[in-house]
């Protein structure tokens, strides 16, 4: 699991102090010496396995003799040129599905902000009355409802589908009218939400809401909903079953077969060779597993808790910009209208949010 350290930050230009300070007082630890991360602990098993078998067939080459080793100065580094193709193209796909997920989330907090921007400069406000039989959204809604759709997301991609593994979600949906708290596709329902909420700014402002900004918004719901797709393909598309057996069965047998190979020239020494070589090679193989589904709370997935949290902060420097024709003390107020959790009254996206200082100084 990932370590947290997280603590509250009102504005980015705390959260900027924050890292600096974070990074004054890490300590600087070689990524050898460190084993969060790793995955040495998983592979463990596998690297006494290979150091038992290696052992034995040691012992087995002592008591028979040399002529009984496997040693072809041609077909071993053959095989290993095998054994190197195929864990580098185990790594390349894994880090691509990963650095894909990074690119989508990206796309996610890039669409949010602009959405943000555009609807909170250019549409027009609509005059919200007692009297009024419509459920409106007002904008600083409409804003939190953008930033709970990547929360949404994150909990989506992470199969957390119970409302007390949700807590952030079920405050952010609280405040969505008529949300359908029993929704399967909670990023979805979100997505229908935004689409409503500006098509009653197209019908019902005045005045009227520009075509090229109606336009601008709805592109942008339309990006939300093809990144939700492209999260799920990359969640239920693992790489295929064959590839990931045929890759563990070469690099098997090229560590049984390793310690005949080295008798003659190492000795009992092969058996610390064929440990340390089965670790790098399982190593490898572990890493590009772990990254192959980006989505989870590991050291080596995405830290998707500080994104949305990152996001929160963003979503609140927009709000917390005056709008033409209005008054800045009128914007600051009407940018803290909004609760992020119940109990909680009159309050801005960054007194309530925990922002992660970041990753360990390198």
């Amino acid at each position: 699991m990932r370590n947290h350290h997280h603590h509250p930050y009102r504005s980015l230009k705390e959260w900027h102090a924050g890292q600096r300070e974070q990074r004054k007082r890490a300590r600087w630890i070689p990524y050898s010496l460190r084993w969060e991360g790793g995955g040495f602990l998983r592979i463990f098993p596998q690297i006494i396995v290979s150091g038992i078998f290696a052992a034995l067939i040691c012992l087995g080459l002592e008591f028979k003799g040399d002529e009984h080793m496997l040693h072809s100065p041609i077909l071993f580094p053959v095989f290993g040129f095998v054994v190197g193709l195929a864990i580098t193209f185990r790594m390349q796909s894994s880090y691509s599905r990963w650095w894909d997920g990074r690119t989508q989330w990206d796309r996610v907090s890039a669409v949010s902000r602009s959405f943000a921007r555009t609807l909170w400069l250019h549409v027009p406000d609509i005059p919200i009355t007692p009297e009024s039989r419509e459920t409106i959204m007002r904008k600083e809604e409409v804003i939190r409802c953008v930033h709970t759709l990547a929360v949404a997301l994150k909990h989506h991609l992470r199969g957390e589908r119970e409302w007390h593994e949700c807590h952030d979600l079920k405050h952010g949906v609280d405040h969505v009218p008529n949300y359908n708290l029993t929704a399967t596709n909670h990023p979805l329902t979100l997505t229908l939400h935004l689409s409503t909420a500006i098509e009653s700014y197209r019908t019902l402002g005045h005045p009227q809401i520009d075509t090229q900004v109606l336009t601008h918004l709805l592109t942008h719901i339309d990006t939300l909903t093809s990144i939700l797709s492209a999260c799920e393909r990359l969640l239920r598309t693992p790489i295929p079953l064959g590839y990931n057996i045929a890759i563990s069965r070469i690099v098997w047998i090229f560590i049984f077969t390793l310690p005949g190979q080295l008798w003659a020239e190492l000795r009992w020494w092969s058996v610390a060779v064929t440990g340390v070589t089965a670790y790098a090679l399982f190593a490898l193989a572990e890493v590009g597993l772990e990254i192959e589904n980006p989505w989870g709370e590991g050291p080596n997935d995405l830290d998707l808790d500080r994104y949305c949290n990152l996001l929160a902060l963003d979503l609140d420097e927009i709000m917390a910009f005056p709008r033409a024709g209005k008054a800045t003390e009128s914007i600051a107020s009407s940018s803290s209208t909004i609760s992020l959790r119940a109990g909680h009254g009159r309050e801005r996206f960054g007194d309530l949010v925990d922002v992660g200082v970041g990753e360990e100084a390198v």
